[in-house]
């Protein structure tokens, strides 16, 4: 006889396959009207993919193969670049009167974001204006407005056998508060200094930065332009070492004075440093009292209510200079709502240890003597001497209070002729 399992009613026989097939019956089981509605809608969800690939690829450039192929490793803002042979690159100062009537509105596209709001945008594609098209061009607000987008693209490439300059001096100009006079005083007394020491030169106008910025509001945000400029001098002169700003409001007053004996040499440079002082009035931490020299790749002055004075700084074409220059133009930096700007680099180089071991604190007296006309003497009398204020023999006299005083051109000029009849 043989035995056979006891046979189960339909209902039990559904409890067992639910019990192993928590979802019903194994796949190899299922109708082949369920496998054809999974089918369809695998092609359906392939076809998806397929179709917003394409579109992506055709409506957004920054995708496109052949756009990212133009990038090189490292890049600046614009895509195409500009070879420069001269190592004194600065703009056509003549054009500020007709840049001051095109204004901004009619330099850079206006853009509708997505919130609502309007943006000044700058084109990372833009292509310069060929010598062609230069001399078929008759519109003379056009070769201006050319020139002025093309300047940003200009990168040092020195003819062969050319020595390339280590030291950079870097400068902004606005053609909106100074006229066509002032502006000549303040580029020439840069070209004239860095000829005398064969130092490379890197000028931008101002506005040129305008679409970079998160608020853009040049009164308010000039001061986050600086460590754009240092960046993009920093492309622009991939090879130099030391790049040294100079705001617009200061001259320099000692054309003979290298940076090199003045502040660079290590001997000057142990002598300069503030050290075991707050970083900024106020500050807990305090700078290295055991500072390396070896070390300095940021020099910042200190003025004597302790704010540390962006009008002069010095930064090295290292890692860390250029961290320390990113750092202040990111927008969570930049766009947030410090006292001064002397209050977000003091924030940068209290929280980061690193930077601070890298950053030289020292008077202004070395890069950025403050000029004051009511103290100003012939360098003779000691009483009026301090680490601070400028006296003859200062590298720098840089005209801190002068927009309170209204005597900006005026002690521009004033100035500017006593170091042309040196």
């Amino acid at each position: 006889m043989v035995l056979k399992p006891k046979s189960k009613n339909k209902s039990q026989q559904q409890t067992l396959a639910s019990s192993k097939w928590p979802l019903g019956l194994p796949p190899m089981f299922k109708s082949s009207r369920s496998n054809r509605n999974y089918l369809n809608m695998a092609v359906v969800f392939t076809a998806f993919v397929l179709f917003f690939y394409v579109f992506s690829r055709l409506f957004y450039p920054s995708q496109n193969s052949a756009l990212n192929s133009k990038y090189t490793k490292e890049h600046g803002h614009y895509l195409n670049e500009l070879p420069a042979s001269s190592h004194l690159i600065f703009p056509h100062v003549e054009h500020a009167p007709l840049l001051k009537e095109v204004g901004i509105s009619g330099l850079f596209v206006l853009r509708l974001e997505g919130d609502g709001s309007k943006k000044y945008v700058l084109k990372p594609d833009d292509k310069p204006f060929s010598d062609d098209e230069k001399k078929q061009t008759t519109d003379q607000v056009l070769l201006v407005k050319r020139s002025f987008l093309d300047h940003g693209k200009l990168v040092f490439r020195p003819k062969k056998n050319v020595l390339y300059p280590e030291t950079i001096i870097v400068t902004l100009i606005d053609f909106d508060i100074y006229s066509l006079d002032t502006i000549v005083k303040v580029v020439q007394n840069r070209v004239d200094y860095a000829q005398s020491h064969n130092y490379g030169l890197y000028v931008r106008w101002i506005q040129e930065f305008f679409p970079l910025l998160e608020d853009q509001n040049l009164s308010a945000s000039y001061e986050y332009i600086k460590p754009l400029i240092m960046r993009a001098a920093m492309h622009a002169f991939p090879k130099s070492k030391n790049f040294v700003f100079i705001d617009q409001d200061a001259l320099v007053m000692n054309l003979g004075l290298s940076l090199e004996k003045h502040l660079l040499d290590p001997n000057i440079l142990d002598v300069a440093i503030s050290r075991d002082i707050p970083v900024m009035a106020g500050s807990n931490v305090r700078t290295y009292k055991n500072f390396r020299l070896s070390n300095t790749e940021i020099i910042i002055p200190q003025d004597e209510n302790g704010i540390l004075d962006l009008s002069a700084f010095v930064v090295t074409n290292s890692v860390y200079g250029r961290v320390f220059l990113e750092y202040l133009s990111d927008p969570l930096i930049s766009g947030y709502a410090w006292q001064s700007t002397s209050y977000a680099v003091g924030h940068v180089l209290q929280w980061h240890p690193l930077l601070l071991s890298r950053t030289a604190i020292v008077a202004p007296k070395l890069l950025a003597s403050k000029y004051d006309p009511q103290q100003l003497t012939d360098g003779n009398d000691e009483n009026t001497k301090d680490g601070f204020h400028y006296n003859e023999g200062d590298l720098v006299a840089s005209f801190k209070n002068c927009r309170e005083r209204n005597s900006c051109a005026q002690d521009i000029e004033k100035m500017y002729e006593k170091v042309i009849k040196k």
